[in-house]
């Protein structure tokens, strides 16, 4: 019996957990695992997850179509995601005189254990409202089958938790799509974006400073394209999911477990 991390909490199962007799025991994250230890005095062994990168492969590279640029935040509608970061970061921009579109990735559908989807997304319209941002930005609703496309759509990802980050598929997916991010010094990012090469990493919290990288990337469309194409290397390399497969599978075989055979 094998079992990944996620994320971690204090354990609630039993004194002595089941998992602790099992054969492997991964984290996805050295984060994820440091939290493991921290919480619930057990250390699993690191697996880092990988992103499909044949289906996350971008046909068209950022800025170069004529239109306004677009600023892509893909996540759920909740608080610790950090999308009023990201509405602060759009009003600065116009402040600026930097003309661009936000889209915001709306999934209705989430676990939400603290029932704040609605009252936020409330807030978050509230505060579009007040900004005089409503031409600007756009909720949309897609399916995870249509994300590529939707990255592709956009010249920059932006990904600015305001919590702890356990991982973060977004910033695999946006590099492998050859989309440069910026995100939060949060969690498993910091094992992910490589800052100033794949991406960037900003403080939790401030939209000043998500705007200064996200309007250097929109004024200069060729460092755009050159940190989206090291993200996309960066991925292929070392977070393929053909590579994660591969290496959980040699450890399933190295515990006993018999290859299954066609």
């Amino acid at each position: 019996m094998h079992h990944t991390f996620h994320e971690t909490w204090p354990d609630v199962l039993h004194q002595r957990p089941v998992y602790r007799e099992w054969d492997g025991n991964y984290a996805v994250s050295r984060f994820v695992q440091s939290e493991c230890a921290r919480y619930i005095g057990f250390t699993p062994r690191v697996l880092l997850l990988g992103v499909d990168v044949d289906r996350f492969r971008a046909r068209r590279l950022p800025m170069l179509q004529s239109a306004q640029a677009v600023i892509l935040h893909p996540a759920r509608v909740l608080p610790w995601k950090g999308v009023h970061v990201s509405v602060e970061m759009l009003a600065l921009l116009r402040q600026r005189g930097i003309g661009a579109r936000l889209i915001i990735t709306d999934t209705q559908r989430i676990v939400d254990w603290n029932e704040e989807l609605v009252s936020y997304r409330e807030h978050l319209l509230a505060c579009i409202q007040a900004r005089g941002l409503g031409d600007s930005i756009e909720f949309r609703a897609t399916p995870y089958a249509e994300m590529p496309r939707l990255y592709e759509e956009a010249d920059v990802v932006v990904y600015p938790t305001v919590g702890e980050e356990p991982y973060g598929l977004v910033p695999l997916e946006a590099m492998s799509m050859a989309r440069p991010v910026v995100g939060s010094r949060s969690g498993g990012m910091l094992e992910t974006i490589v800052d100033g090469e794949t991406g960037f990493l900003v403080e939790r919290s401030d939209p000043e400073a998500l705007a200064d990288c996200v309007a250097a990337l929109l004024r200069d469309p060729e460092r755009c394209r050159r940190v989206g194409r090291a993200g996309r290397a960066h991925v292929v390399a070392h977070f393929s999911a053909r590579r994660y497969a591969e290496s959980l599978l040699e450890r399933y075989l190295s515990s006993g477990v018999t290859e299954p055979t066609a």
